[in-house]
């Protein structure tokens, strides 16, 4: 099974970050989940982790939603990865298998060391990336939602979260 909240969260992060860039302000969990086409209830678990790892501020009611609680070029993907992963990771090894040979035997403790380099490495690289960065390369792309800045950003901005 391919888990898909870091990058889910890193969409969601990014949906954030351009309605901040176009001054939409929050975005409701809604709006998110019509962005990542997916159901309300992961965009919620996702708020949550994210909001415990101090990444967005969200109010809750009929004018609530979500933002950023730090600029955008002060949260790097590590954060994001972390915020929604914690200290499991991607990479799980099976604990499950009898020890009936050396590579059955060994197996959980090789397995365990090369999942630590694979963290370390994937860290890294998330470390030096941030949320405006990745948003700036998106923009360069362009694609079907691009357009300067024009009056009515917020409702433009959600428009554009619908369709992720």
């Amino acid at each position: 099974m391919v888990d898909v909240r870091f990058a889910s969260a890193l969409q969601l992060m990014l949906m954030l970050a351009l309605a901040e860039r176009e001054g939409a302000g929050l975005l409701s969990s809604s709006e998110l989940a019509g962005g990542l086409v997916t159901n309300p209830s992961l965009i919620r678990k996702l708020l949550a982790s994210l909001a415990a790892a101090g990444l967005i501020v969200t109010t809750m009611g009929v004018k609530g939603g979500s933002r950023l609680q730090r600029p955008a070029r002060e949260i790097t993907l590590r954060d994001v990865y972390l915020a929604v992963l914690g200290e499991r990771g991607l990479f799980a090894g099976r604990s499950d298998l009898p020890h009936r040979c050396v590579v059955t035997s060994n197996m959980e403790v090789m397995f365990e060391e090369l999942s630590h380099e694979l963290e370390a490495a994937t860290l890294k690289v998330l470390a030096g990336r941030t949320l405006a960065g990745e948003l700036d390369e998106l923009e360069r792309r362009g694609g079907p939602c691009s357009h300067p800045k024009k009056k009515g950003a917020k409702a433009k901005a959600a428009a554009r979260a619908r369709r992720g």
